[in-house]
């Protein structure tokens, strides 16, 4: 009988066994795809590296310690990446900075600099609230529009009238309780966004996955089919063959985990169905052409682009693209465009270079790859806190079942190795117990 059994083989679920497998215990990993990682990959092609998933990671120093620890030498991104763009108008314009920059900033109109003033006099929201309507309240409408908004499409390809403050964004939810005010928070904490230096690889982010999948091993093409509590032990099912385990971690995503827990909790399993997962289409296209320095750009709703925004992945890390060439990583669909992913790959692609060219001068474009995530970033709407609350109440009736999927914890790799080195951490405390 095994120690551990995990079920998922993406950044969580091999972060959460080789945590396992640190601490000397037998775990077995299965993942249902040809290959770990989930959704991040990382392909070489005609001189181009791009990524079909995420992009980067923003690495703080745990996150940092957990690479050397693997071996691995993180590539620290372009200075370049502090300057971001709104597409504003039909033309780019810079993300301010700074409030100096902020106040000369063609981005918002005077009247829209002196709506965010209205923050100072509000007070803190105590019942929970979308991330529109908070913003709206608090800054005024051009500022979730041409700020927030971008925002929320390029991390979470979210609705920001969905969107739940407490838990998509529950740093800022914090101090606005403690403050009422976010302007104050920021006048006594200084800073109040993610501290960290943004990364990727040589190879590519692919070589996280495979550093983890050579001390893990996962077990790839391995559908888990069933998943039955017996006594004290749980019994699985998979493609070529049954295990018994002490403890089971899933890490699948909430519509994975849905199907794998109907024999432990059919009602739980019809409500993890609801989690929403809004498709992302990933284009990674090679162009020449006047790309400015910077991260990239996002696209406010209402521009007249389909496009969400880019990344200018060459300006960011040696190595992208061949010489004379730019990487650029677009991005389609979302929340408020989930029709994107039911076009072909010539209708994508058209998008694509009509409006590529609409925002740049651009001489040639080369679309290398469009890669369609159907179901790609789990929702933190209004009324998440269900979701949480169910998994905790089935590993209370389920001792030694661990649920780490992605819609629980954060979205991003940070937050999944984070959230996986604590899941290690309460199964090692089961085990011993």
């Amino acid at each position: 009988m095994r120690d551990v059994l995990v079920v998922g083989a993406g950044i969580g679920g091999l972060s959460v066994a080789y945590e396992l497998k640190k601490r000397g215990y037998d775990v077995v990993l299965y993942e249902k795809e040809q290959r770990a990682g989930g959704s991040v990959e990382s392909v070489k092609r005609e001189g181009f590296l791009f990524e079909r998933g995420p992009q980067t990671i923003l690495a703080d120093e745990e996150i940092l310690s957990f690479f050397k620890e693997l071996g691995l030498e993180p590539l620290e991104a372009s200075p370049v990446s502090k300057r971001r763009f709104i597409y504003k108008g039909g033309k780019l314009v810079e993300l301010p900075s700074s409030p100096p920059r902020f106040l000369l900033s063609p981005l918002l109109s005077i009247k829209g600099k002196l709506s965010i003033l209205k923050d100072l006099f509000q007070k803190p929201e105590e019942e929970e609230v979308s991330v529109g309507r908070f913003v709206r309240k608090h800054f005024g409408e051009e500022f979730l529009r041409y700020v927030v908004a971008p925002f929320l499409s390029g991390v979470w390809a979210g609705d920001p009238e969905k969107l739940s403050l407490k838990y998509a964004t529950p740093k800022l939810y914090e101090l606005q309780r403690r403050y009422g005010s976010l302007i104050r928070a920021f006048l006594k904490e200084r800073r109040f966004f993610p501290r960290g230096k943004l990364v990727s690889f040589r190879g590519g982010l692919s070589e996280l996955i495979e550093a983890l999948s050579e001390r893990t091993e996962p077990k790839t093409e391995s559908v888990v089919l069933r998943i039955r509590r017996h006594g004290e032990r749980f019994k699985v099912d998979a493609r070529g063959g049954k295990e018994e385990s002490r403890s089971v971690v899933i890490t699948t995503p909430a519509y994975t985990s849905s199907y794998l827990l109907k024999d432990l909790s059919f009602s739980a399993s019809e409500i993890l169905e609801s989690v929403d997962y809004p498709p992302v289409v990933v284009v990674n296209v090679g162009v020449k052409g006047d790309i400015p320095e910077g991260f990239g750009f996002l696209v406010p709703r209402g521009e007249g682009l389909r496009i969400l925004g880019a990344m200018f992945m060459s300006k960011l890390f040696p190595g992208r693209a061949p010489e004379g060439w730019e990487l650029l990583s677009v991005f389609l669909g979302g929340a408020t465009d989930r029709d994107v992913v039911e076009l072909g790959e010539e209708q994508i692609s058209k998008i694509v270079e009509e409006e590529l060219r609409k925002v740049f001068p651009l001489s040639e474009i080369l679309i290398l790859d469009i890669t369609k995530h159907k179901r790609a970033i789990p929702q933190y709407n209004l009324g998440h806190g269900r979701f949480l609350e169910l998994s905790r109440e089935l590993e209370e009736e389920h001792p030694g079942l661990f649920l780490a999927g992605n819609w629980l914890g954060g979205i991003s790799a940070p937050d999944r190795i984070r959230a996986s080195r604590k899941t290690a951490k309460r199964v090692d405390d089961f085990l011993q117990a």
